[in-house]
């Protein structure tokens, strides 16, 4: 998002009474999402708003935006997406947003909104300084909206950060599956896992040392059990460092004959033979034909 406040275009409209009544306290996101947006395209006669270039927003990242909690983001969105005001699609890595008639671009041209030297031209509705003013405000949103697209389509493709939190969602979900209780592991947890994952550790090793760790184990009474990733972890190196010790062993022997002195000579197939015997053969014929 670009830093600093900047101007955007809404409607009147919006303050009806009907959509009060149905966006509630939603309008926040909806104001996001419209000031947020960075291209538009059609679609079967409806205009839709790409927000930040169609970049996956996680939920953690709208909680931190606007300060509440995941409960309220994700009643947001549900209470916009059931009245019709934005289009969510699920990615692996957040939730792609589009808003539904966009009309931030509409009945403004390219000249409009950005030109190479950073003017503003051809406000119809307003006269004299403010003209210029809201030109300016306009200008600088516009080319900050550029840059956003431009950061946010390189941004789109699964980054190593990306890759790394899916492997610790993994990890998560599969201890969580194993402990029958919750549906997340606690910050520090969380944590320790990324730092499995970071130093290399496969999910597959770390998954199944999980279930190796619950599988053995033998609670003292009803009230002992694994509540945290932390017990697994020494379990988890131990099983990398057996794997990173035996690896230059094995990876280091050849998988070719290794011979000692002198090469052995190979026996030849009957295949072989014959070929030979046909190639001695047609030498010969050709040696006779010159003579």
């Amino acid at each position: 998002m670009p830093e600093g406040s900047y101007p955007f275009p809404t409607y009147s409209g919006l303050l009806e009474p009907r959509h009060y009544k149905q966006i509630g306290s939603a309008i926040w996101l909806f104001l996001w999402c419209i000031s947020s947006t960075t291209a538009e395209k059609e679609k079967e006669g409806t205009v839709w708003g790409i927000v930040l270039g169609n970049k996956p927003i996680r939920i953690n990242e709208l909680e931190e935006t606007f300060g509440v909690s995941n409960r309220t983001v994700r009643s947001w969105i549900k209470t916009l997406e059931d009245y019709g005001y934005i289009r969510v699609t699920r990615a692996p890595y957040g939730l792609i947003f589009s808003v539904r008639n966009s009309k931030k671009y509409q009945n403004r041209s390219a000249e409009n909104f950005r030109s190479d030297d950073g003017e503003r031209q051809n406000i119809a509705t307003l006269d004299g300084s403010d003209r210029q003013n809201i030109a300016d405000h306009a200008a600088e949103n516009c080319r900050s909206n550029k840059d956003i697209t431009e950061i946010y389509k390189a941004a789109s493709s699964a980054s190593s950060d990306d890759r790394i939190l899916d492997s610790v969602s993994q990890v998560e979900r599969h201890f969580c599956l194993r402990r029958g209780k919750g549906f997340s592991v606690s910050p520090s947890d969380f944590s320790e896992i990324r730092r499995m994952i970071v130093d290399g550790l496969p999910v597959e090793l770390i998954n199944r040392v999980i279930d190796e760790s619950f599988d053995s184990y033998k609670p003292k009474h009803k009230l002992d059990e694994i509540r945290s990733i932390t017990y697994c972890i020494p379990r988890c190196y131990d099983e990398w460092m057996k794997l990173q010790q035996e690896e230059p062993i094995t990876g280091a022997v050849p998988h070719v004959p290794v011979t000692i002195g002198s090469p052995q000579p190979q026996r030849k197939t009957k295949r072989q033979r014959e070929f030979e015997e046909l190639d001695r053969f047609i030498e010969e014929e050709k040696r006779r034909g010159n003579g």
